[in-house]
Protein backbone atom coordinates (compact mmCIF):
# COMPACT_ATOMS: atom_id res chain seq x y z
CA UNK A 1 0.00 0.00 0.00
CA UNK A 2 1.44 3.74 -0.90
CA UNK A 3 2.16 6.22 2.17
CA UNK A 4 -0.69 7.76 0.57
CA UNK A 5 -4.54 6.37 2.13
CA UNK A 6 -6.71 7.84 -0.10
CA UNK A 7 -6.96 6.88 -3.84
CA UNK A 8 -10.22 7.74 -5.54
CA UNK A 9 -11.59 4.44 -6.12
CA UNK A 10 -14.69 4.06 -4.39
CA UNK A 11 -15.79 0.51 -3.49
CA UNK A 12 -19.12 0.16 -2.48
CA UNK A 13 -20.38 1.24 0.88
CA UNK A 14 -20.22 -0.95 4.31
CA UNK A 15 -23.37 -1.35 5.35
CA UNK A 16 -24.47 -0.16 9.08
CA UNK A 17 -27.52 -0.58 10.84
CA UNK A 18 -28.07 1.99 13.53
CA UNK A 19 -30.19 1.43 16.73
CA UNK A 20 -30.76 4.30 18.72
CA UNK A 21 -32.92 3.88 22.99
CA UNK A 22 -33.14 7.09 24.91
CA UNK A 23 -31.83 5.71 28.10
CA UNK A 24 -32.20 7.76 30.81
CA UNK A 25 -29.09 10.20 32.05
CA UNK A 26 -26.69 8.21 34.27
CA UNK A 27 -25.29 11.16 35.69
CA UNK A 28 -25.02 15.07 35.45
CA UNK A 29 -22.60 17.69 36.38
CA UNK A 30 -21.83 21.59 35.63
CA UNK A 31 -19.15 21.72 32.93
CA UNK A 32 -16.05 23.54 33.03
CA UNK A 33 -14.00 24.49 30.22
CA UNK A 34 -10.85 23.42 29.49
CA UNK A 35 -8.22 26.15 29.97
CA UNK A 36 -6.84 28.44 32.46
CA UNK A 37 -6.52 32.44 32.73
CA UNK A 38 -9.47 34.41 33.96
CA UNK A 39 -13.09 34.17 33.43
CA UNK A 40 -14.21 35.97 30.33
CA UNK A 41 -18.14 36.59 29.09
CA UNK A 42 -19.51 33.35 28.48
CA UNK A 43 -22.64 33.45 25.92
CA UNK A 44 -23.30 30.32 26.52
CA UNK A 45 -25.27 27.69 29.66
CA UNK A 46 -23.82 24.56 29.65
CA UNK A 47 -24.44 21.07 31.43
CA UNK A 48 -22.55 17.68 31.11
CA UNK A 49 -23.76 14.11 31.44
CA UNK A 50 -23.17 10.67 30.82
CA UNK A 51 -25.78 9.01 28.06
CA UNK A 52 -25.90 5.29 26.98
CA UNK A 53 -25.89 4.72 23.23
CA UNK A 54 -26.55 1.87 21.32
CA UNK A 55 -25.49 1.52 18.30
CA UNK A 56 -24.64 -1.57 15.58
CA UNK A 57 -22.66 -2.32 12.34
CA UNK A 58 -21.83 -5.05 10.21
CA UNK A 59 -18.47 -3.14 8.67
CA UNK A 60 -16.03 -3.53 11.37
CA UNK A 61 -12.94 -5.64 10.68
CA UNK A 62 -11.68 -8.58 12.27
CA UNK A 63 -8.36 -6.47 12.97
CA UNK A 64 -7.39 -8.89 15.23
CA UNK A 65 -6.51 -11.70 13.42
CA UNK A 66 -4.27 -8.99 11.52
CA UNK A 67 -2.12 -7.66 13.93
CA UNK A 68 -3.41 -9.61 17.22
CA UNK A 69 -5.44 -8.62 20.54
CA UNK A 70 -2.94 -5.79 22.93
CA UNK A 71 0.41 -5.29 22.70
CA UNK A 72 1.81 -7.53 25.56
CA UNK A 73 4.41 -4.41 26.11
CA UNK A 74 5.50 -1.40 24.08
CA UNK A 75 8.75 -3.26 22.53
CA UNK A 76 5.91 -5.39 21.27
CA UNK A 77 4.06 -2.44 19.99
CA UNK A 78 7.16 -0.81 18.26
CA UNK A 79 7.95 -4.05 16.32
CA UNK A 80 4.17 -4.52 15.24
CA UNK A 81 4.49 -0.79 13.80
CA UNK A 82 7.63 -1.67 11.79
CA UNK A 83 6.34 -4.93 10.51
CA UNK A 84 3.11 -3.15 9.01
CA UNK A 85 5.60 -0.23 7.37
CA UNK A 86 8.49 -2.36 6.57
CA UNK A 87 9.67 -2.79 2.75
CA UNK A 88 7.07 -5.47 0.99
CA UNK A 89 4.77 -5.17 4.20
CA UNK A 90 1.42 -6.77 3.19
CA UNK A 91 -0.46 -5.96 6.33
CA UNK A 92 -2.19 -2.24 4.85
CA UNK A 93 -3.60 -4.32 1.96
CA UNK A 94 -4.84 -7.04 4.53
CA UNK A 95 -6.58 -4.23 6.54
CA UNK A 96 -8.58 -3.10 3.44
CA UNK A 97 -9.44 -6.67 2.55
CA UNK A 98 -10.17 -8.13 5.92
CA UNK A 99 -13.60 -9.98 7.34
CA UNK A 100 -15.96 -7.91 8.49
CA UNK A 101 -17.41 -8.75 12.15
CA UNK A 102 -20.50 -7.49 13.32
CA UNK A 103 -20.64 -5.37 16.30
CA UNK A 104 -23.45 -3.63 18.60
CA UNK A 105 -23.48 -2.49 21.98
CA UNK A 106 -24.77 0.28 24.63
CA UNK A 107 -22.10 1.89 25.58
CA UNK A 108 -21.85 5.07 28.22
CA UNK A 109 -20.88 7.87 26.47
CA UNK A 110 -19.97 11.22 28.17
CA UNK A 111 -21.59 14.84 26.72
CA UNK A 112 -21.50 18.34 26.98
CA UNK A 113 -24.52 20.52 25.22
CA UNK A 114 -24.36 24.09 25.71
CA UNK A 115 -26.88 26.80 24.10
CA UNK A 116 -27.27 30.61 24.09
CA UNK A 117 -27.80 32.42 27.11
CA UNK A 118 -29.66 34.75 24.88
CA UNK A 119 -32.05 34.55 22.04
CA UNK A 120 -33.79 31.65 20.40
CA UNK A 121 -31.86 28.68 19.28
CA UNK A 122 -31.49 28.42 15.21
CA UNK A 123 -29.74 24.92 14.95
CA UNK A 124 -27.79 22.70 16.55
CA UNK A 125 -23.78 21.77 16.05
CA UNK A 126 -22.80 18.05 16.50
CA UNK A 127 -19.12 17.83 17.17
CA UNK A 128 -17.16 14.97 16.29
CA UNK A 129 -12.96 15.62 18.31
CA UNK A 130 -9.98 13.65 16.49
CA UNK A 131 -7.89 11.26 17.63
CA UNK A 132 -5.65 12.63 20.28
CA UNK A 133 -8.32 14.94 21.42
CA UNK A 134 -12.07 14.90 23.38
CA UNK A 135 -15.20 17.32 24.05
CA UNK A 136 -12.67 19.90 25.42
CA UNK A 137 -11.72 20.49 21.95
CA UNK A 138 -14.71 22.42 20.72
CA UNK A 139 -14.45 24.84 24.16
CA UNK A 140 -11.03 25.97 24.82
CA UNK A 141 -9.85 28.91 26.67
CA UNK A 142 -6.10 29.84 25.96
CA UNK A 143 -4.67 32.96 27.94
CA UNK A 144 -8.20 34.05 29.21
CA UNK A 145 -9.54 33.81 26.45
CA UNK A 146 -13.02 32.53 24.80
CA UNK A 147 -11.94 33.42 21.12
CA UNK A 148 -10.81 29.26 20.88
CA UNK A 149 -13.75 28.45 22.01
CA UNK A 150 -16.27 27.11 18.84
CA UNK A 151 -18.98 26.58 21.66
CA UNK A 152 -19.16 30.47 22.87
CA UNK A 153 -18.49 31.99 19.16
CA UNK A 154 -21.68 29.32 18.22
CA UNK A 155 -23.67 30.50 21.05
CA UNK A 156 -22.70 34.10 20.42
CA UNK A 157 -24.83 33.48 16.85
CA UNK A 158 -27.73 31.62 18.13
CA UNK A 159 -26.42 28.50 18.12
CA UNK A 160 -26.30 25.22 20.64
CA UNK A 161 -23.45 22.94 20.45
CA UNK A 162 -23.32 19.02 21.36
CA UNK A 163 -20.04 17.72 22.36
CA UNK A 164 -19.09 14.09 23.53
CA UNK A 165 -16.24 12.27 24.57
CA UNK A 166 -16.04 9.61 21.47
CA UNK A 167 -16.10 5.33 22.43
CA UNK A 168 -12.97 4.63 24.20
CA UNK A 169 -11.71 8.51 25.14
CA UNK A 170 -11.64 10.16 28.32
CA UNK A 171 -14.91 9.56 30.05
CA UNK A 172 -16.68 7.43 28.17
CA UNK A 173 -16.84 3.51 28.08
CA UNK A 174 -13.35 1.85 27.38
CA UNK A 175 -14.37 -1.36 25.51
CA UNK A 176 -12.48 -3.89 23.46
CA UNK A 177 -9.95 -1.14 21.92
CA UNK A 178 -8.94 -3.67 18.80
CA UNK A 179 -12.29 -5.05 17.15
CA UNK A 180 -14.65 -2.87 18.68
CA UNK A 181 -13.95 1.18 19.37
CA UNK A 182 -13.15 1.39 15.24
CA UNK A 183 -14.21 4.29 12.64
CA UNK A 184 -17.45 2.11 11.24
CA UNK A 185 -19.22 1.37 14.54
CA UNK A 186 -18.30 4.95 15.82
CA UNK A 187 -20.07 6.01 12.31
CA UNK A 188 -23.04 4.15 13.83
CA UNK A 189 -22.79 5.84 17.27
CA UNK A 190 -22.90 9.40 15.44
CA UNK A 191 -26.04 8.55 13.59
CA UNK A 192 -27.71 7.25 16.38
CA UNK A 193 -26.90 10.42 18.78
CA UNK A 194 -28.23 12.91 16.12
CA UNK A 195 -31.38 10.36 15.92
CA UNK A 196 -32.12 11.38 19.31
CA UNK A 197 -31.35 14.70 19.26
CA UNK A 198 -34.16 14.38 16.45
CA UNK A 199 -36.63 13.43 18.78
CA UNK A 200 -35.43 14.78 22.23
CA UNK A 201 -34.36 11.59 23.61
CA UNK A 202 -30.70 12.48 24.52
CA UNK A 203 -31.47 13.56 28.23
CA UNK A 204 -31.36 17.59 28.15
CA UNK A 205 -29.76 18.59 25.37
CA UNK A 206 -33.37 19.25 23.51
CA UNK A 207 -34.91 18.56 20.20
CA UNK A 208 -33.38 19.74 17.03
CA UNK A 209 -34.30 20.01 13.45
CA UNK A 210 -31.27 21.37 12.12
CA UNK A 211 -28.38 19.56 13.28
CA UNK A 212 -24.87 20.68 11.14
CA UNK A 213 -22.61 17.71 11.74
CA UNK A 214 -18.86 19.53 12.86
CA UNK A 215 -15.72 17.23 12.83
CA UNK A 216 -12.09 17.60 13.43
CA UNK A 217 -9.56 15.03 12.01
CA UNK A 218 -10.67 11.62 12.67
CA UNK A 219 -13.83 13.40 13.84
CA UNK A 220 -14.16 14.77 10.27
CA UNK A 221 -13.49 11.10 8.56
CA UNK A 222 -16.36 10.27 10.84
CA UNK A 223 -18.80 12.53 9.49
CA UNK A 224 -17.72 11.17 6.09
CA UNK A 225 -18.76 7.69 6.98
CA UNK A 226 -21.69 9.06 8.10
CA UNK A 227 -22.43 10.72 4.57
CA UNK A 228 -22.10 7.30 3.23
CA UNK A 229 -24.51 4.94 5.46
CA UNK A 230 -26.93 7.39 6.56
CA UNK A 231 -26.56 10.43 4.29
CA UNK A 232 -29.99 12.23 5.42
CA UNK A 233 -28.34 12.65 9.30
CA UNK A 234 -27.46 16.21 8.71
CA UNK A 235 -28.22 19.19 6.84
CA UNK A 236 -25.01 20.23 6.47
CA UNK A 237 -21.45 18.53 7.64
CA UNK A 238 -18.30 20.60 8.07
CA UNK A 239 -14.74 18.92 7.67
CA UNK A 240 -11.96 20.95 9.50
CA UNK A 241 -8.31 19.55 9.76
CA UNK A 242 -9.31 17.04 7.02
CA UNK A 243 -8.29 16.57 3.59
CA UNK A 244 -8.47 13.55 1.46
CA UNK A 245 -5.05 13.33 1.08
CA UNK A 246 -3.90 11.58 4.35
CA UNK A 247 -0.66 10.48 4.67
CA UNK A 248 1.50 7.83 7.20
CA UNK A 249 4.62 9.21 6.02
CA UNK A 250 6.80 11.05 8.67
CA UNK A 251 4.26 13.58 9.54
CA UNK A 252 1.25 11.47 9.89
CA UNK A 253 -0.43 9.52 13.04
CA UNK A 254 3.14 8.03 13.26
CA UNK A 255 4.79 10.76 14.08
CA UNK A 256 3.33 11.25 17.23
CA UNK A 257 5.09 7.79 18.70
CA UNK A 258 2.15 6.10 19.47
CA UNK A 259 2.77 4.86 23.05
CA UNK A 260 0.69 2.11 25.02
CA UNK A 261 -1.15 4.73 27.33
CA UNK A 262 -1.10 2.99 30.62
CA UNK A 263 3.14 3.15 30.11
CA UNK A 264 2.99 7.01 28.91
CA UNK A 265 0.88 8.02 31.41
CA UNK A 266 0.43 5.84 34.40
CA UNK A 267 -1.33 8.64 36.51
CA UNK A 268 -3.73 9.62 33.90
CA UNK A 269 -4.64 6.11 32.11
CA UNK A 270 -3.27 3.46 34.10
CA UNK A 271 -6.65 1.61 33.82
CA UNK A 272 -6.44 1.56 30.11
CA UNK A 273 -5.95 -1.95 28.41
CA UNK A 274 -2.30 -2.31 26.52
CA UNK A 275 -4.50 -1.35 22.90
CA UNK A 276 -5.16 2.37 24.14
CA UNK A 277 -2.19 4.57 23.05
CA UNK A 278 -1.44 8.04 23.27
CA UNK A 279 1.99 10.66 22.10
CA UNK A 280 4.56 10.39 24.91
CA UNK A 281 5.44 14.18 24.74
CA UNK A 282 5.26 17.69 23.97
CA UNK A 283 7.60 17.42 21.04
CA UNK A 284 5.17 14.46 19.37
CA UNK A 285 2.17 16.81 19.85
CA UNK A 286 4.01 19.91 18.49
CA UNK A 287 5.00 18.01 15.18
CA UNK A 288 1.42 16.84 14.50
CA UNK A 289 -0.68 19.31 15.78
CA UNK A 290 1.20 23.05 15.87
CA UNK A 291 2.70 25.27 13.52
CA UNK A 292 5.44 27.34 14.66
CA UNK A 293 5.40 30.14 15.79
CA UNK A 294 2.44 30.60 15.52
CA UNK A 295 0.42 29.97 18.64
CA UNK A 296 1.22 30.16 22.20
CA UNK A 297 2.92 28.59 24.72
CA UNK A 298 0.23 27.93 26.73
CA UNK A 299 -1.50 26.57 24.16
CA UNK A 300 0.99 23.92 23.54
CA UNK A 301 0.98 23.21 27.60
CA UNK A 302 -2.61 22.78 27.54
CA UNK A 303 -2.70 20.72 24.50
CA UNK A 304 -0.04 18.31 26.32
CA UNK A 305 -1.94 18.70 29.71
CA UNK A 306 -5.59 17.58 28.20
CA UNK A 307 -5.10 15.40 25.36
CA UNK A 308 -6.66 11.89 25.31
CA UNK A 309 -5.95 8.17 24.25
CA UNK A 310 -6.96 6.38 20.89
CA UNK A 311 -7.19 3.04 20.06
CA UNK A 312 -5.32 0.77 17.39
CA UNK A 313 -8.93 0.20 15.96
CA UNK A 314 -9.41 3.41 15.39
CA UNK A 315 -5.75 3.69 14.04
CA UNK A 316 -6.04 1.20 11.74
CA UNK A 317 -9.59 1.99 10.60
CA UNK A 318 -9.45 5.71 10.18
CA UNK A 319 -9.12 5.30 6.47
CA UNK A 320 -11.65 3.05 5.29
CA UNK A 321 -14.14 5.87 4.95
CA UNK A 322 -12.04 7.09 1.82
CA UNK A 323 -13.32 3.78 -0.24
CA UNK A 324 -17.21 4.29 1.28
CA UNK A 325 -19.91 5.58 -1.94
CA UNK A 326 -21.49 8.96 -0.54
CA UNK A 327 -23.09 9.48 -3.70
CA UNK A 328 -26.77 9.23 -2.09
CA UNK A 329 -25.67 12.36 -0.20
CA UNK A 330 -26.42 15.98 -1.72
CA UNK A 331 -26.21 18.31 0.77
CA UNK A 332 -23.83 21.18 1.67
CA UNK A 333 -19.90 20.41 2.27
CA UNK A 334 -17.16 22.87 3.97
CA UNK A 335 -14.12 21.96 4.69
CA UNK A 336 -12.31 24.36 7.36
CA UNK A 337 -8.12 23.13 6.87
CA UNK A 338 -4.70 24.75 8.49
CA UNK A 339 -2.17 26.10 6.00
CA UNK A 340 0.39 23.61 7.37
CA UNK A 341 -1.62 21.00 8.34
CA UNK A 342 0.94 17.67 8.65
CA UNK A 343 -0.81 14.65 8.76
CA UNK A 344 -3.33 15.47 5.56
CA UNK A 345 -1.45 18.07 3.66
CA UNK A 346 2.16 16.71 4.91
CA UNK A 347 2.61 20.09 6.48
CA UNK A 348 1.91 21.97 2.93
CA UNK A 349 -1.85 22.52 1.73
CA UNK A 350 -0.94 25.28 -0.46
CA UNK A 351 0.67 22.18 -3.21
CA UNK A 352 -1.98 20.90 -5.83
CA UNK A 353 -2.11 17.05 -4.93
CA UNK A 354 -1.19 15.34 -8.15
CA UNK A 355 -4.21 15.79 -10.77
CA UNK A 356 -6.84 16.83 -8.97
CA UNK A 357 -8.57 20.32 -9.98
CA UNK A 358 -8.48 22.69 -7.43
CA UNK A 359 -6.34 25.50 -5.82
CA UNK A 360 -4.87 23.59 -3.32
CA UNK A 361 -5.21 19.97 -1.66
CA UNK A 362 -8.67 20.84 0.20
CA UNK A 363 -10.19 20.49 -2.89
CA UNK A 364 -8.99 16.92 -3.08
CA UNK A 365 -12.20 16.30 -0.84
CA UNK A 366 -14.79 17.21 -3.91
CA UNK A 367 -14.51 13.88 -5.32
CA UNK A 368 -15.42 12.33 -2.26
CA UNK A 369 -18.70 13.69 -2.60
CA UNK A 370 -19.80 13.16 -6.45
CA UNK A 371 -23.50 14.44 -6.02
CA UNK A 372 -23.30 17.46 -3.87
CA UNK A 373 -24.18 21.02 -5.45
CA UNK A 374 -22.86 23.30 -2.53
CA UNK A 375 -18.83 22.67 -2.00
CA UNK A 376 -17.13 25.34 0.22
CA UNK A 377 -13.33 25.40 1.09
CA UNK A 378 -11.65 27.45 3.30
CA UNK A 379 -7.78 27.57 3.82
CA UNK A 380 -6.97 28.44 7.85
CA UNK A 381 -4.01 30.61 7.27
CA UNK A 382 -0.49 30.43 9.21
CA UNK A 383 -2.12 27.00 11.54
CA UNK A 384 -1.11 23.46 11.82
CA UNK A 385 -3.29 20.39 12.41
CA UNK A 386 -4.90 21.67 15.59
CA UNK A 387 -7.18 24.36 14.12
CA UNK A 388 -9.05 25.43 17.44
CA UNK A 389 -4.98 25.78 19.25
CA UNK A 390 -3.84 28.43 16.96
CA UNK A 391 -4.74 32.08 16.82
CA UNK A 392 -6.77 32.17 13.65
CA UNK A 393 -9.33 29.61 14.97
CA UNK A 394 -11.83 32.56 15.91
CA UNK A 395 -11.98 33.71 12.36
CA UNK A 396 -12.31 30.29 11.36
CA UNK A 397 -15.43 29.64 13.52
CA UNK A 398 -17.00 32.85 12.03
CA UNK A 399 -17.03 31.16 8.71
CA UNK A 400 -18.44 28.08 9.84
CA UNK A 401 -21.14 29.50 11.52
CA UNK A 402 -21.81 31.93 8.50
CA UNK A 403 -21.95 28.74 6.30
CA UNK A 404 -24.19 27.16 8.75
CA UNK A 405 -26.70 30.14 8.71
CA UNK A 406 -27.42 30.04 5.25
CA UNK A 407 -28.29 26.72 4.87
Amino acid sequence: MSTRLMTLILLPALAAHVLATPNPLSAASPHKRNGGGGDSPSSAYCNSFFHDITAATDANIDLVSIIGGPPENQQVLVERRIQQYVAGSTINDQILAADHVHVEGTYSLYFEYCWPKEGDIKGLFQTHHGLVSNAGYWNLKIDGSSDYSFVESAAAAGWATLSYDRLGVRNSAKPDGTNVVQSPFEIAQSVAIAELLGYGGLGDAGQHSKIVGIGHSYGSATLAGVASVAPNTFDAIVLTGYTANATTGPLGIFSTNPTIANIAYPERFGSDPNDYVISPDVSSDQTLFFHYPNYTQSALDLFAETKSEWTLGQQNTVALHYFYDRSQYVNPVLVVTGEYDAPFCASNCNIQAGDIEGSNQLDTVKALFPSIERFETYLLPDTGHGNNFHPAAHESYQRIIDFASSL
